[in-house]
Parts: structure tokens; C-alpha cells; sequence
């Protein structure tokens, strides 16, 4: 696999091949009102057993030409997780802030044309620079906001898939981290601790699948006695197979909806949804449900009433916080927290 990766990095930065966009699915409906998780409800839910203790973890992931940290070490900080709100009419999209003390973490950017909403974010949050910047799949709705957030922004790591994908501008986007910055190809099994949270790469396994979004990367975040599960742009064949050989790695408190709730991503995500036990689903993208753009969420919707699950839509509230002291969390729209 190693070797695949460093033969898709020299693919990259030696020649590009033709574009090849995402597909999208499903059936139309305009959502009209959250019936679920209301307008400014905080969840509290008590300590939990412990789901990292006695694992082995690695040390923080780091450029190459650093020799430690480059975040104040603070283990006890409380920790943000914020899903930004970068859809739009006719475009979903990705981009999640992690932020404990002053270590920030950013999953994806958001669409091109959004981009500055990630950057005006960032600034809110007194980001300098990003310790981390994982781009978890060629889906322009998730890495197209990356090339102006490296524009505004320092960047100590960058994470991608090594997939060797028919698009132009991806492949310019990484070769572009790898003339900037420490470069990683994660698969399934890399970890990295970084200021106490343990990130740990569920997804795409070595092999992968051949599918921009299949191939995703998924992260399993915990700190301390806290789990949520970061599931990008995945679809029916990750999910099963996240199912049949991780088994309780995917068991979570909190998980992202994939593929922003809609088409491939939920059309079979019943299975999932009883392996993985979440109490609280977060669903990003856009108010958008038209049959362009993936359809109605309301069968997914039923179905987590159905498992008693509570959930809660980005592009309803505005940007959602997820904020835990390691013990018990909280979900709240962002302007409400700071």
C-alpha cells in the first residue's frame, strides 16, 4: 500500500489526469421545519466508560522539520468541535473545526465557492495557524475550500487518502500541500494523540475501494471517556464493511451523518445506525433536498425516531458546536457558546 501511495504522490506531482465529479442520488423534498432536535436545545449526557484507556497511541503528528508540539500541551482543556456551515442552494459540503486549548484541527473546507466562511470561522476562533488539515476525500463539496484556507492559514500537517483520482484540481491541491508542508497518506489503523484526543483512522481500508466516496477517510475522535465518529462522504460498501471488521470501533456517542444525510449515503443506514448506538446524529450540507442534490433526508430522519436518536442539521441553526469536557457533551449552535 505504501508503495501505491508514494506512486500516487509522484502521479501527482508529475501529471494530472481529466476531472471526475461525485455522483449524487435519491428523491426530492424541501425541508420545512427541524421535528426533532429543536431550535436551541442542549443535550447533557452523563460520564461514560472509558474508551481509550490501556491503547496504544502515537506521538502528535508533526512536520518534518519539527522537533515537538507546536500547540500548548493541555490535556484537561474542554474540547469544540465545530460542523461549519458551508452549504448553499443546490451545494452541500463538509468543514469541521477541532479545537482544544490553542491545537486546531481542520476536516475539510467546505466548496470553493463557500470558502470564506471557513476562513472568517477560523478567524473568530483565533485560529493562527492549523496544526492539522486533513482533506478526508476528492469530493470538490469537501476539499475545494482547502487552497484559500492554506492562503490565510499556516499548515503543519496535511492527511489525505493517496487516491489516485481523475480530477485536475485535487491533484494540483496536493501537490501544492506536499510543496508546503509534512504530508501523510493515512489508511485504516493510523493514529495520531494530539494535546489528549486520539485520532484514529477507521477508513478507507488498505485495499480501498475505487470510490471517491467510499474511499473517504473516517475518524474515530475520543478524549477521555468522549467518542464521536467522523464519517465524511461514505456510503452503503464503507458502511458494511465498517460493520463486519471493526465492530466496536464504530460505536460512538456522537455521529456525523454520511454523505450529508442523503441518497447513498442513508438508503441503507439502518444496519449501521444499530452497530454504531450514537445517542446524537449531526447532519451537514444544505437545506437543499432536491432530487439534484440527493434528495429528502425524511426517511433517515424517521428512521433515527424510530432508534430514539436525537439529531441536529448545520444548515438550520448555523454552525453546531459539539463541545465536551471529556465527561459529558453538549450540542448547542455556535454563536451560543463562543
Amino acid at each position: 500500500m505504501r508503495l501505491l501511495a508514494l506512486f500516487a504522490v509522484l502521479v501527482i506531482l508529475f501529471g494530472c489526469l481529466q476531472p471526475e465529479q461525485p455522483p449524487d442520488n435519491a428523491t426530492n423534498q424541501t425541508i420545512q421545519n427541524q421535528t426533532n432536535a429543536s431550535q436551541n436545545v442542549t443535550i447533557i449526557v452523563g460520564p461514560q466508560k472509558n474508551q481509550t484507556a490501556d491503547e496504544n497511541v502515537s506521538q502528535p503528528v508533526l512536520p518534518s522539520n519539527q522537533t515537538g508540539p507546536t500547540y500548548i500541551n493541555d490535556t484537561n482543556a474542554s474540547v469544540g468541535i465545530y460542523f461549519i456551515n458551508v452549504g448553499s442552494e443546490g451545494l452541500h459540503g463538509n468543514a469541521i473545526l477541532v479545537k482544544k486549548s490553542d491545537m486546531e484541527v481542520l476536516i475539510d473546507a467546505g466548496p470553493a465557492q463557500n470558502a470564506n466562511r471557513v476562513v472568517d470561522f477560523l478567524r473568530s476562533k483565533d485560529v493562527d495557524d492549523v496544526d492539522l488539515l486533513i482533506s478526508t476525500n476528492a469530493d470538490p463539496r469537501n476539499y475545494g475550500g482547502i487552497a484559500t484556507v492554506a492562503d490565510n492559514f499556516g499548515i503543519e500537517s496535511f492527511w489525505w487518502n493517496g487516491e489516485v483520482v481523475n480530477d485536475p484540481d485535487y491533484n494540483a491541491l496536493v501537490k501544492r500541500m506536499a510543496s508546503i508542508t509534512d504530508v501523510t497518506v493515512v489508511e485504516r489503523g493510523t493514529v495520531a494523540t494530539l494535546n489528549g484526543m486520539r485520532f484514529e483512522v477507521l477508513n478507507p481500508p488498505r485495499m480501498g475501494f475505487g470510490d471517491v466516496n467510499n474511499d473517504a477517510i473516517v475518524i474515530r475522535l475520543t478524549d477521555r471517556n468522549f467518542s464521536i465518529l467522523l464519517t465524511s462522504s461514505i456510503q452503503t460498501g464503507a458502511q458494511q464493511k465498517l460493520i463486519s471488521e471493526q465492530g466496536d470501533k464504530i460505536k460512538t456517542q456522537v455521529l456525523q451523518a454520511p454523505y450529508y444525510g442523503v441518497g447513498a449515503g442513508t438508503s441503507q443506514i439502518g444496519i449501521f445506525l444499530i452497530n454504531a448506538k450514537p445517542e446524537t446524529v449531526i447532519i451537514t450540507g444544505s437545506a437543499d433536498e432536491s432530487a439534484a442534490n440527493g434528495g429528502s433526508r425524511d426517511p433517515f430522519r424517521k428512521l433515527m425516531e424510530q432508534y430514539n436518536i436525537t439529531w441536529h442539521e448545520n444548515y438550520v441553526n448555523g454552525t453546531l458546536r459539539v463541545a465536551t469536557d471529556g465527561k459529558t457533551y453538549a450540542v448547542q449552535p455556535a454563536n451560543t457558546t463562543g
